[in-house]
């Protein structure tokens, strides 16, 4: 379809063909959360006989389309950020970060279902599973610090009251003497 281009020193679009599509108005909407959305509404003088209306639009008259100014501005400032040197480095550790997390919870850990069901009961079987999965990488990372099992077992004794899931202290004392072998 092609594109139509704002001018917006004197808030006008040019359609394809390159006729003026001036403003004829705003439309006002309300969506079922009560936001309200305010379009500008912009029309074209004569699309009839232009070689381009086929693949330009289908109805019936001149060719009226209805632009959210305040939506686009929104998208131009997230475009803006996500292309700024801190977006970007955000984006790049955005797509491993939760990935590994993941991965771990289904492969490794054989946890492919939530064992609860409503939206409340997930979320705190989710939350469960969060925090022994902190407690598990917080083990480890004890571990590889040269701390004593003393320490670690703590936190595992923690971690047992807080969750049911395929980790206990064997498993933490195993990866200390794979360690230290």
């Amino acid at each position: 379809m092609p594109k139509v281009s704002l001018q917006c020193q004197e808030d006008y679009y040019v359609c394809p063909m390159g006729q003026h599509m001036n403003r004829i108005g705003t439309k006002r909407d309300k969506t079922a959360s009560g936001y309200i959305i305010e379009s500008a509404r912009y029309k074209a003088k004569r699309c009839e006989g232009c070689p381009l209306r086929g693949s330009c639009f289908k109805a019936r008259g001149n060719r009226i389309i209805e632009v959210n100014h305040r939506l686009n501005q929104y998208k131009r400032q997230a475009r803006e950020r996500l292309l700024s040197e801190e977006g970007i480095k955000h984006r790049g550790r955005r797509c491993i970060e939760p990935e590994a997390v993941f991965g771990q919870m289904k492969y490794n850990m054989a946890y492919r279902r939530f064992r609860h069901v409503g939206e409340d009961k997930v979320t705190m079987d989710f939350a469960f599973f969060a925090i022994a999965f902190n407690i598990k990488k917080m083990c480890a990372k004890l571990i590889k610090e040269g701390k004593g099992l003393i320490t670690v077992a703590k936190y595992m004794f923690m971690g047992l009251f807080i969750t049911r899931y395929n980790w206990n202290i064997a498993t933490c004392c195993q990866m200390h003497e794979e360690k230290a072998a």
